[in-house]
């Protein structure tokens, strides 16, 4: 069974790309993208927040708010690579 706090976490991650690309995006090769960065850094955030044991406000295993932080980072990092 796929934990809850995965479907969670690609959910919220495929939303901010979403946002990110009705904001900043230009044809829909930039969403798959925009969409990969926003995934990634979010399960980046999830581990190093995991790792280094911070827990600002969880949703039960799910790390949010430093997960949300590094997964935006990405995104603005994703378009700053692609101009």
């Amino acid at each position: 069974m796929i934990p809850p706090s995965l479907v969670l976490g690609l959910a919220l991650a495929t939303l901010y790309s979403l946002v990110f690309f009705l904001v900043f995006g230009h044809g829909w090769l930039r969403f798959f993208s925009y969409w990969l960065a926003g995934v990634m850094g979010f399960l980046l955030g999830q581990w190093i927040a995991t790792f280094v044991g911070l827990s600002i406000f969880n949703i039960g295993e799910l790390n949010l708010v430093e997960a949300t932080a590094v997964s935006w980072v990405s995104l603005f990092a994703a378009r700053a690579w692609r101009r």
